[in-house]
């Protein structure tokens, strides 16, 4: 289990470290630092206390061997962080840890350029591993040396606890030249990338269409810390889409308490717990590192708002459907419909997308208003299409496509 979790904002930037193979008598060392992360209790896994009787032949034979390597990354003296690697069939499985206190200063990255250069030498032709869905920096560290999201396994790992743990699985693949099976080849997509400040735009001037609900049918939720009761916006207002993070949970749970919520989409957890939000949060990592959804959180001036989502079709990957829910305080000022508007905008510009479709309750007249003011069209009705408050609903179906030019 790969384990790269969250960068100390109290460490500097960067730091004086070294990498080196492993040898058999770091085996001490490396199983302190090992055994530190093991305890953090998230990130892999291994759980404390760790049985280092029961490991020490496994690390002789890492260090040893010639279709295995264990590298260290040396502070000072100290194993500050490791990454394994075992070859068989061609197919390199690996996991690492950084040590808290030295992440986000280049260790983990610097341990993944060492076994990638390692494997290809070796003569892998795929490197694989696996995280847990919640541990999204490992997760999009991964994906900018090119690992792709392959699947999750599902209730997957037996924890001490009893608990039955989800990962996702994820893989480099390094021979791309050799002929493939008979089978279609699966669809490689690329990671979606968000840029660093975000998606921005002007709030939409007519705000008066935007009254009601702003609650779109794909189900994306979020939101974070959070919008005040009143709702105001600020004078030419701004809205902002982008990344989620984990300083979000609270207020994520905060405002999906809604009835008006829960009323169009059926999907939510009740209670929603903080487990739900990191999970949900999680998810989108995973969705932006495998290419296939671009679920971001929705700030104006300053304050998480609500949610927006582009899911690419598994089929066409140049069609989409977009959702999106704001917050009940903000709700009638514009928000929904500039959101839907700039994330339509961004899959058009940025992900080559031909179409985008919108499905609204045909009840939700305030959902229905955003589509239009957002500029998509309508289409038709699909009947009792999905489930709203439990019953089988039809929904208006819209669109917007891509400019020919």
């Amino acid at each position: 289990m790969a384990a790269v979790p969250s960068p100390s904002s109290s460490f500097p930037s960067s730091f004086p470290f070294s990498l080196r193979r492993a040898v058999a008598g770091d085996f001490d060392a490396y199983m302190d630092a090992f055994e530190a992360v093991a305890a953090e209790g998230r990130w892999m896994g291994a759980e404390a206390p760790i049985d280092r009787a029961r490991r020490r032949p496994g690390f002789d034979r890492s260090v040893a061997g010639d279709n295995s390597v264990v590298f260290v990354a040396d502070a000072g003296g100290e194993i500050v962080g490791a990454i394994y690697a075992g070859l068989s069939g061609g197919i390199a499985d690996l996991g690492m840890f950084v040590v808290d206190g030295h992440r986000g200063a280049g260790v983990g990255g610097a341990l993944l350029e060492a076994v990638i250069d390692w494997a290809r030498a070796a003569g892998a032709h795929k490197i694989s591993l696996a995280a847990w869905p919640t541990n999204h920096p490992a997760i999009g560290l991964y994906a900018r040396y090119g690992f792709r999201v392959e699947g999750t396994r599902r209730r997957h790992y037996r924890r001490r606890s009893g608990a039955l743990w989800d990962t996702v699985l994820m893989a480099l693949v390094l021979d791309e030249e050799s002929g493939g099976g008979p089978a279609r080849p699966a669809l490689a997509r690329p990671p979606i990338v968000v840029p660093g400040g975000g998606i921005g735009g002007a709030l939409a001037a007519d705000r008066a269409l935007d009254a009601g609900s702003g609650i779109g049918a794909s189900g994306t939720l979020g939101a974070g810390g959070a919008f005040g009761a009143d709702g105001r916006v600020g004078a030419g207002g701004g809205v902002v889409l982008r990344e989620w993070r984990r300083a979000d949970i609270p207020a994520l749970m905060g405002l999906v308490d809604d009835p008006e919520i829960r009323r169009w989409l059926d999907r939510i957890p009740d209670p929603y717990t903080a487990d739900d939000a990191a999970e949900y949060i999680a998810g989108a990592r995973v969705g932006l590192t495998a290419g296939t959804a671009a679920t971001l959180a929705v700030v104006v001036d300053g304050a998480l708002a609500g949610s927006v989502g582009l899911r690419i079709d598994g089929e066409d990957s140049r069609t989409a459907e977009i959702g999106y829910w704001v917050a009940g305080a903000i709700r009638g000022r514009g928000v929904a419909s500039t959101a839907a508007r700039l994330l339509s905008d961004f899959g058009f510009a940025a992900l080559g997308l031909r179409r985008i479709e919108l499905n609204a309750a045909v009840g939700n007249a305030a959902s229905r208003r955003v589509a239009e003011k957002a500029g998509f069209e309508p289409e038709g009705v699909r009947r009792a299409w999905r489930t709203a408050g439990g019953t089988p609903t039809d929904f208006a179906v819209y669109s917007r496509i891509a400019d020919p030019g």
